[in-house]
């Protein structure tokens, strides 16, 4: 699920805040540091200083409260957590969060939490040793370009060239494999059928594939997600 989250800013953590973003040492180790650094250099702060961001999270798929494993990290920092709440509407969610732009479109109050620190976009690091590293999560998708269906992924593959098509990544949801591609934008074939022959063009396209269709409905099904009311529907 991705997590629209308010906190307040504690004054004696500014600096440690500072120095943490712009050393790349915020959360790191964790499971959830590159979506938290990703998630914070997006975040806004407003009048009050309030800290507003977007997170993807899978605490609660697993069992445990929304942002569990997150919270404690961020207490270092801020004064108290105010909100936890869905950013999408749960029933709508299609478990796509690496790839999903479904929250990309919610406006943060307040001006950007990076430039109010006083960062400078050149001081931030790398988050991880892949210089061209990218969080799938806040990727702007082209949807006017998506597609579906294995017919349509057969044709972009036909398409790929280094100079023109890249893929980027693959995944399963509950609606159906989903693949990743780059021209100048990024952009999407999805609800492509879980099947030998999808996978078969996907291993092709050099994409590895772990789950399955099956194991995110499974998942959907059994997690906490299904009926949990403990953040907040938008």
């Amino acid at each position: 699920m991705r997590y629209y989250i308010k906190c307040k800013l504690n004054p004696d953590g500014r600096k440690r805040l500072v120095d943490s973003i712009k050393s790349g040492n915020l959360a790191k180790g964790k499971i959830f540091y590159e979506g938290m650094q990703a998630a914070l250099r997006e975040a806004a702060i407003d009048e009050k200083d309030v800290v507003h961001f977007v997170e993807v999270c899978y605490c609660l798929e697993g069992g445990l409260y929304p942002m569990s494993m997150e919270l404690p990290t961020l207490e270092e920092y801020f004064d108290s957590i105010i909100e936890v709440k869905d950013a999408c509407l749960r029933g709508e969610c299609t478990m796509e969060c690496e790839a999903c732009d479904c929250t990309r479109s919610i406006k943060l109050p307040g001006k950007s939490l990076v430039d109010k620190l006083g960062i400078q976009k050149e001081e931030l690091p790398c988050v991880s040793n892949n210089t061209s590293f990218v969080d799938m999560g806040r990727i702007h998708l082209n949807r006017r370009k998506q597609r579906e269906g294995i017919e349509a992924l057969r044709n972009v593959i036909n398409e790929c060239n280094p100079e023109n098509i890249k893929p980027v990544m693959a995944g399963a949801a509950i609606s159906g494999l989903f693949v990743i591609f780059q021209d100048n934008e990024f952009f999407r074939v999805k609800n492509i059928p879980d099947t030998r022959e999808a996978r078969q063009l996907i291993s092709e396209l050099g994409l590895g594939l772990i789950d399955t269709v099956e194991m995110a409905k499974t998942q959907a099904r059994s997690s906490l997600a299904r009926s949990d009311r403990r953040s907040n529907i938008v």
